[in-house]
């Protein structure tokens, strides 16, 4: 594995300065050790999407720590959760590091992303009954008319949710959450142009669940998904994220 570059180690203030406001800090100490470490993960996993922890850079562990006013075992508990996730690589006796972003790793993750959710939407038009066939009408029709961009993303997640829920075991619906968790929500938060894309993606989907056409809703959702992660690639591609 070939040694990522060394950077300069950021110090409290620094670090203070690049990161966004941490609510209830001040009961931090109070947390369960496993919700302060994902709180932590997600930190740094916001940090390195948005451009603040570079590629190549080492993670600042002390100053972390203290920013979100935690110990160093949560901060080291999150970075074994970002190494499984391929996002940081540690190394002995130099801490770690982050690590650069290619393109196929969110093509991948949006495919296995889709496949699932394909998964779940081909079992959903077998379970489909009218209510529920209603209520994704109705966030259908409340995401075409709203302006509002963070309830777009709200209304788009109970949807996607609904026809998991349907469709998909427990099995599915966990791997679904962790997939989730993977990306920081700024990331996938409707990019330029995704909006109109989604709303054309939700209306081919329902057909496909109201005729009860499982290989159709299928292959509907994994196309809508694809497409969402192209949107997300050309994001991070313009605010120099990915390693080119």
């Amino acid at each position: 594995m070939a040694t990522p570059e060394t950077s300069t180690v950021h110090t409290a203030a620094d670090v203070h300065s690049l990161l966004l406001s941490v609510p209830g800090d001040s009961s931090a100490g109070k947390a369960p050790r496993r919700v302060m470490s994902r709180h932590v993960a997600d930190r740094i996993r916001q940090l390195i999407f948005d451009g603040t922890l570079k590629r190549g850079q080492r993670i600042p562990q002390d100053a972390l720590a203290e920013e979100l006013g935690v110990s160093r075992l949560p901060i080291r508990e999150a970075l074994i959760t970002l190494e499984s996730e391929g996002l940081v690589t540690s190394e002995a006796h130099r801490g770690a590091f982050v690590v650069p972003i290619r393109q196929e790793d969110i093509e991948d993750h949006y495919r296995i992303f889709g496949l699932i959710q394909g998964l779940a939407a081909r079992r959903a038009a077998t379970r489909m009954n009218a209510p529920t066939v209603e209520r994704l009408r109705e966030l259908h029709e409340q995401m075409r008319t709203t302006t509002d961009r963070e309830e777009f993303h709200d209304l788009n997640w109970a949807f996607h949710s609904l026809i998991n829920q349907t469709g998909g075991s427990r099995r599915l619906q966990s791997i679904l959450r962790q997939l989730g968790h993977n990306l920081p929500r700024a990331v996938y938060e409707n990019p330029s142009g995704s909006i109109d894309e989604a709303n054309s993606g939700h209306a081919r989907i329902i057909a496909a669940l109201e005729a009860g056409n499982g290989p159709e809703a299928d292959v509907a959702s994994q196309e809508h998904t694809v497409a969402e992660g192209d949107y997300v690639i050309a994001k991070l591609k313009k605010e120099g994220i990915l390693e080119v």
